[in-house]
């Protein structure tokens, strides 16, 4: 017990509070749902008005977070990247110009060497002959709950380490997440990421999650969409057990209220009923009756009967309704990792986390249920799945169908900042070139959250930019050798201090959680977890 007693006198962290916040994690996946038979049985308790973003709202909630110190050096105000290339996805690339950015924003772009910047201005000499490019937009995340584990920094700082410099997050399983990420940006600890969200999960009873809207009756609508606004929501989360009057009457309320609707096709509808404006997952694409249980892995891998018929018939749908798709394709990548979990635990993904998430939280027979103990033939279709949906997105997009680019965070081997990048790594695979996909993670994405002034390097633009020594558009790309630094919001945070602020969050928890300890803790708490919640 040696371990955990450092635990208590190093990080102030009881064995009991860590074993108790590393069990939320297992189970914190909106994604990772145990089976509806399992949550009838042992439903999430309501949302209650338990704190005081939930009681006062966002707008109100903002008011009372108290400033805090930035935790990294940056550079604010004005400053120039001098004599950069600027990888524009739209149009040919602005070749050796000195881009300035003053107050936040792109105040000019001329020719190297022809503009003298003002005394006032920082010249980032490391961006000297490097290239400038829009930042990534990550369209599905889930943040962490806020905890004794203190994790939302480390996620915020990733995710600015690897040129994302805005989030939607998809779904705040127990109200405390989204507030926290809120907090660290609003307190001035960090820039950015900047966080549109849904906050909580629209469903019909029972919750699967404590920060659900239940949703029995479609005249309900109006109401959850009027809470969601309060709440500082700019997005709705369609979740789980709707049927189609249900999903209609929510889409038409979220449409009054100037609302984006992103969510789940619910187990037993297909793409085509649900007609979710935003569909996350590719959920919906195999046939209801081909998947054999209601189980969030089934639904991923039970892809046999996708054939060309219902590819076509998911096109055609997608592209008459106008409905996007967020096919988060590296969740399966994460699945296939837990085959291989001795090798991937010590790759960039797991060091991008504490060693607790692969030790205990990505482990394959103690960790997230819905992937627990997962059969030799399963592993197989999930192979065969992830060759059907890069066949199906490839169709989606040569159709010109909305494609949004997001990770899922948290899932298996899914960690913030590097999953977007495994992500465009996946549709790569999918024979979309890296141009394109980046294309779409900035404009594009930008445009679907209503953000006019991003995803563009242009005179006027704010900056959100990533300065990098290579052209970030190459499949060569390195995010760890080539970035230089990520402007969020215009202010500029360079690489090595990114890595310093992570070394520095990660060492909190190695020194104090070594793998003794997190193996002590696999076995004291998942076998009571595995009793509770089955796979």
């Amino acid at each position: 017990m040696t371990s955990a007693l450092s635990l208590a006198t190093t990080s102030n962290i009881a064995f009991d509070q860590f074993c108790r916040a590393v069990m939320g994690l297992v189970h914190e996946s909106c994604c990772a749902a145990p089976s509806l038979s399992v949550v009838r049985s042992r439903p999430a308790q309501p949302m209650r008005q338990n704190s005081l973003f939930k009681r006062l709202g966002r707008d109100a909630w903002t008011e009372t977070v108290s400033t805090r110190d930035s935790i990294l050096p940056t550079i604010r105000g004005a400053f120039v990247l001098p004599d950069v290339t600027i990888a524009h996805m739209d149009r040919p690339d602005a070749v050796h110009v000195d881009v300035y950015v003053v107050d936040g924003r792109i105040d000019s772009i001329t020719p190297a060497g022809a503009m003298q910047p003002p005394p006032q201005a920082t010249v980032f000499e490391e961006a000297r002959g490097g290239f400038v490019a829009s930042a990534l937009i990550d369209m599905h995340v889930h943040m962490p709950p806020d905890s004794v584990l203190r994790l939302t920094d480390l996620f915020l700082l990733q995710t600015l380490r690897h040129g994302i410099t805005v989030l939607r997050d998809a779904g705040d399983t127990d109200g405390t997440a989204t507030p926290a990420a809120l907090a660290s940006v609003v307190a001035g600890a960090l820039p950015g990421p900047e966080i549109h969200y849904a906050y909580g999960f629209v469903n019909s009873p029972p919750a699967r999650w404590s920060n659900s809207f239940g949703y029995a009756d479609p005249e309900q609508a109006p109401g959850i969409i009027d809470r969601l606004r309060h709440l500082g929501a700019t997005w709705v989360k369609s979740y789980e057990n709707l049927d189609v009057p249900r999903i209609v009457a929510l889409k038409a309320a979220a449409r009054a209220a100037g609302m984006g609707v992103l969510g789940h096709v619910p187990y037993g509808l297909g793409h085509e009923d649900a007609q979710l404006p935003d569909g996350q997952h590719l959920f919906g694409m195999a046939p209801p009756a081909s998947i054999r249980r209601d189980h969030v892995f089934n639904r991923m891998i039970d892809w046999d009967a996708v054939d060309d018929r219902r590819i076509d018939l998911v096109r055609q749908v997608s592209a008459d309704r106008g409905l996007a798709v967020t096919p988060t394709l590296n969740t399966s990548t994460g699945v296939l990792d837990l085959e291989r979990h001795h090798q991937a635990r010590d790759e960039p993904t797991a060091r991008a986390l504490p060693s607790f998430y692969s030790a205990i939280v990505w482990h394959p027979r103690h960790g997230i249920p819905a992937y627990r103990d997962i059969r030799r033939e399963d592993f197989d279709r999930c192979r065969r799945a992830v060759e059907r949906k890069h066949l199906l997105v490839n169709r989606l997009f040569g159709d010109g169908v909305p494609l949004r680019l997001g990770t899922d965070t948290q899932q298996p081997f899914v960690a913030p900042g590097i999953a977007l990048h495994r992500e465009l790594e996946a549709f790569e695979q999918a024979g979309i070139p890296r141009r394109d996909s980046w294309r779409l993670a900035t404009a594009t994405a930008a445009s679907a959250l209503g953000l006019t002034d991003i995803g563009t390097v242009d005179r006027g633009a704010r900056a959100e930019l990533v300065v990098t020594r290579s052209d970030p558009r190459h499949s060569s790309w390195s995010v760890s050798r080539d970035l230089t630094a990520t402007v969020a919001k215009g202010t500029l945070i360079t690489a090595a201090d990114l890595d310093v602020a992570i070394g520095k969050e990660l060492a909190r928890f190695e020194g104090a959680f070594g793998e003794f300890t997190t193996r002590l803790l696999a076995r004291l708490t998942m076998r009571r977890l595995a009793r509770n919640f089955v796979s």
